[in-house]
This record gives C-alpha cells, sequence and structure tokens, in this order.
C-alpha cells in the first residue's frame, strides 16, 4: 500500500504544479493491509472551490484505474482543509492576513487578534487588550512557540 500511496502522491504533486494558486495542506492515509482511506487537503491563495477539489479528485482516480492495480480497496477523498482544520503552512497564514486568529502557543497561552503579518520566522498579531477602551497591541510570535493556529469565524 506504500508504493501506491507514494504514487498518487508524485502524481498529486505532477497536478498541481499546473495548478500553480493551489498546493497541498496534508496528506493522511489511514487504514490497514485489508483497504484504506487517503484523504488530501488542499487550499489555495484565493481559496479553492468544489469544482477544482472534484477535478482533481477525478484526475487521481483516472490515474488509479489507468496505473495501480490495487490489492485492496482505496477511498480517496480530496477536499478543502477547511476552517476547522489548523493552519500549518506560512503560505496559509499570508493568505490569511487582515483575518482574525486564535494562536495556541506551546506553553497553552492562547493568543486572539487580527493576523497582521507572516514572515519565514513569525506572525504579527494585533491582540485586543481592552475591549472596552479598544486598546490593541502589536505582538510577534516566532512559529517555534506555535502549537497551533486556527481561522475564527466572525458572524457580523
Amino acid at each position: 500500500m506504500e508504493k501506491v500511496v507514494e504514487n498518487l502522491r508524485a502524481q498529486l504533486d505532477e497536478i498541481l504544479e499546473s495548478e500553480e494558486t493551489l498546493f497541498l495542506v496534508d496528506f493522511i492515509h489511514k487504514g490497514t493491509t485489508r483497504g484504506g482511506k487517503l484523504t488530501i487537503l488542499l487550499d489555495g491563495d484565493e481559496g479553492i472551490s468544489i469544482d477544482q477539489c472534484a477535478s482533481i479528485s477525478r484526475r487521481l482516480s483516472r490515474y488509479m484505474d489507468e496505473n495501480i492495480e490495487l490489492d485492496n480497496p482505496l477511498t480517496l477523498e480530496v477536499s478543502s482543509a477547511g476552517l476547522d482544520h489548523p493552519i500549518s503552512m506560512l503560505r496559509q497564514y499570508r493568505k490569511n492576513v487582515g483575518k482574525n486568529i486564535k494562536t495556541t502557543l506551546n506553553d497553552g497561552t492562547e493568543i486572539e487578534g487580527k493576523l497582521l503579518n507572516a514572515t519565514n520566522e513569525e506572525i504579527v498579531i494585533e491582540e485586543l487588550k481592552d475591549k472596552k477602551k479598544k486598546l490593541t497591541e502589536e505582538r510577534s510570535i516566532n512559529f517555534k512557540n506555535i502549537n497551533k493556529t486556527i481561522v475564527l469565524i466572525s458572524f457580523k
């Protein structure tokens, strides 16, 4: 099964080369020797549509049908990383500049605020210090200190 996953990963890399604004967020293989599930989470600099996910899924499925002989069933799922999936790459941080995020540090501290910038080493957040006075403070956080970051959903 490992060879099958390697072949699909290589084919996905080839597909994404032609889709310059799309990128791989996570490639998850779960299962046993009797079968498994391959989940591919994608994102794009301007987001990713259902149609784009479906197109990539069809291309990978066609590749599997034509080039890979499976001894056991493999379920393929291609979808967007979604808002519930933590940000894991610099490219995702840069895409979300201007949005509100919640970052959990390695020590468990949580910081909420507007993402102002993302460099190779750190992110800069405008953290709200006092809601009544609307006092904010810019805070730089090194990537080494970040455990998890999620984009907050605003219903305003």
